[in-house]
C-alpha cells in the first residue's frame, strides 16, 4: 500500500530544498563510507520469532487489516502478509483492530502466508526489535488426552501432541479438575515447543472446534466452535433482532437465526435452548433459540418446570408427633404438608433410609415436597454411592469461574477445587438444568459433581403408549446408580436419575413420554406423566 505524506506543494519541492541545504554539509563534513553504512533491508525485521514445528511464528502490531476471512494483504510490523479464506482467526486478547498485537504463524514453507493469527497481550509486542523478547509463547485450547497418573509433572497428551508440564509450570483448576476429557488452555513457554509455561482448564465449548464439521449454515464469517445451552431468557430487544441474554451469556440474533417460540412466547423468565457459533472474536451469534419444554399433560399443579425438582438423600431428621412438617433429607430442608404423597411400601420412613422427593419452591423459595418414596431396595445405604443428589435449575453461579457458591432451587453450594463439572447437555449457565452431587461438612454443602442435563420436557420427542414393561426398582431410578428401561408402545426408553417420573405407574397404563436421541442412538426419557385416552390425540408426536 503506498502512503503520501504532507500536501502537494511539500512532497514536489521539499525533496528538492533539502538537498539543496544538504549538499553543502557533506561536502564540508565528508561522506561516510559505504562500509560504515548499516546493511539495507527489503523490509522491517518482525518484532520477534519463534519456531513451532517448523512453522514461524512472529509477534508485531498491525497496522492496515481486512475483516477477519477476506482475502487480502495485512500489514503486521510493517510488513506485509497475506490472509486467505484458510486463515484460522484466535481473538484471545481482544478484537482485531489497527493497533493490536498480534501473534503471525505462518504456512510451512511460504514467507507471508498466513496460516493462523491470534491477538495478544500488548506487552507481547512492546520488545522493539529486541531479541531477548521475554514474551508468552504459543496459546491454544485443547482436550487432555492423557497425564501422568502419580503427579502433574512429566509428559501430558493434549489434542493429540505431547507437552511437558515442570516444576516451574502454573496450573489454574478454574473450570473443574485436570482430568482425561478436560478442555483446558494452554501457554508454552517461548521458544520451546513443547514446553507449558501455563495451563488453566476451560469451559467445554473453547474445544468444540467447528471448522470442520460440514454445518451448511454456517455464517459468512469464521467461527472457532460451536455449543448449546438451556438458560433463562434474561432480556432480548423488542424487534428480536440484536442482543439477547440468556442465562449470564450474551448471544446475537440476525435474520439467519432460527426463532421457535413453538413451547410458549418469549417472554423474560422462559427457559429457552440456544444452539450458538462462536466467532473468531469470542462473541457468539444464535443459530436456534427456541422455548425448550413442552407442556406436562398432567400437570396437577400450576408450578412452572423450573421450580420443580426432585432429590435423593438419607432422612436426617423428622418431625416430632408425625410426618407432617419440615424433613431434612441430604442436609437440605422440605416441608412436608397433608397434601404430600408418601410411598412407604418398602418400609416405614425413619432416620437413615435413603429417600428419593420430589418438590417444588413455594413463593418464598422454600421446598414443598409433593412426593416421598423409599429409594432403591427399601433405601438401604451402600449401594455404590453415598452422594446426595439433587436435580434442579441453577439460579445463581460464579462469574469467571466455576469456584465458589452456586444456589440451585434455592438451595446453597460451595464448588471447591476438587469438584467437577460437566457440560455434556448444553453449557452451565443461569436456568439450566442441573444435577448435584454433594456431601455435607460443617453444615456445607460441598458439591463433588455438576453436570448439566436435558430438562423435563426439554427433549425434541414426545410418544404416548401404553406400558408393556419397566423395571422393579424405575420408578425410583436415581435411588440407584444405574439406568433403567422402560418398553412404551413398543419403543424402548432409557430412565436415568435427571428422568422425572409424574405419578405411580403400572403396567398398562398409558404415559406420554418425552425424550431425546443419545450418541448411542437410545431415546432417553426426560419426563414420564400419566395422559388419559381423552387427550392422547392432542399430544404432539415428533421424530426429527
Amino acid at each position: 500500500m503506498e502512503r503520501h505524506f504532507g500536501t502537494p506543494w511539500q512532497r514536489r519541492w521539499l525533496p528538492a530544498l533539502t538537498m539543496g541545504l544538504l549538499l553543502p554539509l557533506l561536502l564540508l563534513f565528508g561522506v561516510a563510507s559505504a562500509a560504515d553504512q548499516p546493511a539495507a533491508s527489503s523490509s522491517p525485521s518482525p518484532l520477534y520469532v519463534a519456531d513451532h514445528d517448523g512453522e514461524g511464528a512472529i509477534y508485531g502490531i498491525i497496522d492496515v487489516m481486512l475483516d477477519p476471512g477476506l482475502d487480502g494483504d495485512w500489514v503486521i510490523g510493517g510488513v506485509t502478509y497475506a490472509v486467505t479464506t484458510q486463515t484460522t482467526f484466535k481473538a484471545e486478547h481482544g478484537p482485531f483492530v489497527a493497533g493490536a498485537c498480534v501473534k503471525v504463524d505462518l504456512v510451512d514453507g511460504t514467507s507471508n502466508t498466513v496460516r493462523e493469527i491470534e491477538t495478544q497481550e500488548m506487552s507481547d509486542c512492546d520488545g522493539n526489535g529486541d531479541d531477548n523478547h521475554e514474551g508468552d509463547g504459543e496459546k491454544f485450547y485443547g482436550i487432555v488426552e492423557s497425564m501422568p497418573l502419580s503427579d502433574t509433572v512429566g509428559e501430558w497428551v493434549i489434542s493429540g501432541n505431547p507437552y511437558t508440564v515442570t516444576l516451574e509450570t502454573e496450573l489454574e483448576a478454574e473450570h473443574g479438575l485436570f482430568e482425561v476429557g478436560s478442555c483446558v488452555k494452554v501457554e508454552l513457554v517461548a521458544g520451546t515447543g513443547n514446553v507449558i509455561k501455563e495451563m488453566e482448564t476451560e469451559r467445554a465449548y473453547h474445544c468444540n472446534g467447528g471448522d470442520d464439521d460440514g454445518d451448511d449454515d454456517k455464517p459468512g464469517v469464521p467461527v472457532i466452535g460451536k455449543g448449546e445451552m438451556f438458560g433463562e431468557l434474561q432480556s432480548f430487544p423488542e424487534g428480536l433482532m440484536g442482543p439477547w441474554q440468556i442465562g449470564t451469556l450474551t448471544f446475537t440474533v440476525d435474520a439467519k437465526t432460527e426463532l421457535e417460540p413453538k413451547n410458549g412466547p418469549f417472554e423474560v423468565g422462559a427457559l429457552v435452548k440456544v444452539e450458538f457459533w462462536i466467532l473468531v472474536d469470542g462473541t457468539f451469534l444464535a443459530r436456534e433459540i427456541k422455548t425448550a419444554v413442552t407442556p406436562d399433560f398432567d400437570d396437577d399443579d400450576d408450578h412452572k418446570e423450573k421450580h420443580k425438582g426432585h432429590a435423593f438423600g438419607l432422612i436426617e431428621q423428622l418431625p416430632e408427633g408425625g410426618l407432617t412438617g419440615v424433613w431434612i433429607i441430604g442436609g437440605i430442608p422440605y416441608t412436608v404438608t397433608a397434601e404430600t404423597n408418601l410411598h412407604n411400601d418398602s418400609g416405614n420412613f425413619e432416620v437413615g433410609k435413603r429417600v428419593k422427593v420430589k418438590f417444588f419452591l413455594d413463593a418464598g423459595g422454600g421446598r414443598v415436597a409433593t412426593h416421598i418414596k423409599i429409594a432403591g431396595k427399601g433405601g438401604d445405604v451402600g449401594q455404590g454411592n453415598d452422594f446426595a443428589k439433587l436435580l434442579g435449575y441453577v439460579e445463581t453461579m460464579p462469574e469467571g469461574t466455576f469456584l465458589g457458591t452456586w444456589i440451585v432451587s434455592s438451595v446453597e453450594f460451595s464448588a471447591t477445587a476438587t469438584s467437577k463439572f460437566e457440560e455434556e447437555h448444553g453449557l452451565l449457565a443461569v436456568g439450566a438444568y442441573v444435577k448435584v452431587e454433594y456431601t455435607v461438612k460443617d453444615g456445607v454443602r460441598i458439591i463433588h459433581k455438576i453436570e448439566t442435563k436435558v430438562p423435563p420436557g426439554g427433549g425434541e420427542h414426545n410418544f404416548a403408549g401404553k406400558i408393556e414393561h419397566m423395571d422393579d426398582s424405575s420408578v425410583s431410578a436415581a435411588g440407584v446408580d444405574a439406568d433403567t428401561t422402560w418398553v412404551v408402545g413398543g419403543r424402548t426408553f432409557v430412565v436415568t436419575d435427571a428422568t422425572s417420573i409424574n405419578g405411580e405407574f403400572t403396567t398398562s397404563d398409558t404415559v406420554a413420554v418425552n425424550s431425546y436421541q443419545a450418541a448411542d442412538g437410545s431415546q432417553v426419557a426426560t419426563r414420564i406423566s400419566s395422559i388419559s385416552l381423552d387427550n392422547a390425540v392432542f399430544l404432539p408426536i415428533t421424530v426429527r
